[in-house]
């Protein structure tokens, strides 16, 4: 794998008819596209098959991504309708199994923190939890753009055209989804978000010349 280089070189490398590049970026993609999958429709048989025909839609469109730094958000946009088509067969949303979720946490965390005492690791995984309870309660909208955003770390831009919907949709969704979440976890867990994210998480990505607290405030307002 051609480690050196970057998903869009990658992408730029397979436009040109070169496979291992396409190869190698399908296997730099597939866990982002399984997380997101995960997120989506919980544990699912059918998994594989999303990924699998979102990455065939990806390989047939490759000359349409253009610039290519849009790799992202049309990849998201594929996989998030491929969910939606998955869904509205079964006509419903299937939960995403708590043992599954507390398993595979514990893995990422036990990775992350092989070197913590187990109370420490323990004690982080409450905190994962308590969000990952939390953010299950926001309305569907808002929890995928909360997760395209903190986790994926995709821009305004970049979610707007993954959930083919405007930039003011997307600022205005963060928003209520960050402060519903507030409302929903504890205060410890409440500084620990801050701490990661900052005060508020449109922080890093406020416009120019506008803090992130008066981005907010002129959400609220509209």
């Amino acid at each position: 794998m051609q480690h050196d280089l970057t998903e869009i070189e990658l992408l730029k490398q397979a436009q040109t008819g070169d496979m291992d590049a396409f190869a190698d970026l399908q296997a730099r993609l597939d866990s982002p596209m399984r997380r997101f999958v995960w997120r989506l429709i919980g544990t699912s048989i059918e998994e594989d098959d999303i990924v699998q025909d979102s990455m065939i839609a990806l390989f047939l469109n490759l000359d349409r991504i253009q610039p290519a730094e849009k790799l992202r958000p049309y990849l998201f946009r594929i996989v998030r309708n491929r969910c939606y088509d998955l869904l509205r067969k079964r006509r419903r949303f299937d939960p995403v199994s708590l043992d599954d979720e507390l398993t595979e946490m514990w893995a990422s965390l036990h990775e992350q923190t092989a070197s913590d005492q187990p109370e420490e690791v323990a004690h982080w995984l409450m905190l994962r939890l308590e969000v990952e309870t939390a953010m299950r309660r926001l309305p569907e909208l808002q929890r995928q753009t909360l997760i395209l955003f903190a986790e994926e770390n995709l821009t305004y831009e970049e979610i707007a055209e993954a959930m083919d919907t405007s930039i003011g949709t997307v600022k205005s969704r963060l928003f209520y989804a960050k402060r519903t979440l507030r409302q929903l976890v504890s205060a410890e867990t409440q500084a620990l978000l801050a701490a990661e994210f900052g005060s508020d998480a449109t922080t890093q990505r406020a416009p120019a010349g506008k803090s992130a607290g008066e981005t907010e405030v002129m959400q609220e307002a509209g």
